[in-house]
């Protein structure tokens, strides 16, 4: 039996509450570490998701930044072959020292467009093989549709992966069916102006010399010189989409013009290059026009307005203007354009050639223009 006194004490001893506050600080020191555990776990866990998420988008960049560096270089290469007009002799240039392409593989010995480099610390290859869609397949040496595909492989930290596929083509030049094409009036003064639809190069079938869409004309007065396939001026119903070919074409440009242009040359015979003017936006200085003379080009101009040209302008290539085009050639000034024109339409007039003018069309001068085009994306994907 206990006694009184000893259950009087026992109980006195539940009433104190000596050491309760140390009870209550290590119940909520155990609370708050526990808290902290958690707050650092799931940060740990967060930094490594935002990590592995910048890896795996900064591979992914310099992917599709080594696709596009091979788009160029491939386009550099076609350019100076010897059929810019297929991939052919590129796809032979990357084949293996077994003769066979392989394309992009573990034990592949095909030859990268771009070899093994790095960007931002991350390490990226880039192969060329056939368009999948090809009559040969996707490894054939043989371009039958203008077409291949540039696979792009970038390699980032923590084994980051990221594959990007590309097919792309050679730039889609329309199809005009003479020297000069036009949707509005072709008007041409003068004895001394010849327009020759016969190909200079002798690398294609002859065109005629003047096309006009319906219902535009062609005005002749002053016995012009007209050659070609068929002889005389020719009409119909093909309707080129200038503005879009200028707008596709605009990025490239080497150079822009802001200004009248006088005593200048751009590119040269083994170097066309395409310069760019919008003479009709409110903030460059010739907003009523364009006017060039005494200048020497090799490639495309592409013209957003009215071109105006004096006497002395040479061009080798393509000439394509949303408006009107002025050819105001003089005696022993004349204007040569080697290649083809196209035209739009303008408020004030179309297509006017005075004076001593010629122009013909060169097959030879307008492929290699078009060749230095950017090559077109046809579609693109992400493998994995």
């Amino acid at each position: 039996m206990i006694r009184l006194s000893t259950r009087w004490s026992f109980k006195k001893i539940l009433k104190r509450q000596d050491g309760f506050l140390l009870i209550a600080a290590l119940t909520l020191m155990s609370a708050l570490v526990l808290l902290g555990t958690t707050a650092f776990i799931l940060s740990s866990t967060d930094i490594k998701i935002g990590g592995n998420f910048r890896n795996s988008q900064l591979t992914l960049q310099v992917a599709m930044a080594g696709n596009e560096r091979a788009r160029e270089i491939l386009r550099q290469a076609n350019a100076a072959s010897s059929d810019p007009g297929s991939f052919s002799d590129e796809l032979l240039g990357v084949r293996g020292a077994n003769n066979v392409l392989n394309g992009y593989s573990a034990t592949t010995d095909d030859i990268p467009t771009v070899n093994t480099s790095t960007m931002n610390g991350v390490s990226y290859i880039v192969y060329v093989t056939n368009d999948p869609q090809d009559s040969g397949g996707m490894y054939s040496t043989t371009d039958t549709n203008k077409k291949v595909m540039v696979t792009s492989v970038a390699t980032g930290p923590d084994n980051a992966k990221a594959q990007v596929q590309t097919v792309v083509s050679v730039f889609p030049a329309p199809s005009s069916p003479a020297t000069i094409y036009s949707k509005g009036d072709v008007t041409g003064n003068g004895s001394s102006l010849t327009i020759s639809g016969n190909d200079a190069c002798g690398a294609a079938t002859a065109l005629a010399p003047v096309y006009t869409k319906d219902p535009a004309t062609t005005n002749l007065t002053g016995n012009p010189t007209m050659t070609g396939s068929p002889p005389e001026p020719t009409h119909g119903s093909t309707d080129i989409d200038i503005a879009s070919f200028i707008e596709a074409l605009r990025p490239s440009a080497s150079t822009i013009l802001t200004a009248d242009q006088n005593n200048v040359a751009y590119g040269s015979s083994t170097s066309y290059t395409t310069v760019y003017s919008w003479p009709d936006d409110p903030d460059h200085y010739n907003v009523q026009g364009l006017k060039l003379q005494n200048l020497t080009g090799y490639g495309i101009l592409l013209v957003k307005g009215d071109l105006e040209l004096g006497g002395g302008f040479n061009w080798n290539g393509i000439i394509l203007a949303t408006g009107s085009i002025t050819l105001n050639g003089g005696g022993g000034n004349p204007i040569n354009i080697s290649g083809q024109v196209y035209a739009g339409t303008s408020t004030l007039t179309d297509v006017t050639v005075n004076g001593s003018n010629s122009i013909n069309y060169d097959s030879c001068k307008a492929k290699k223009a078009w060749s230095y085009a950017p090559l077109k994306v046809v579609n693109w994907k992400q493998s994995y």
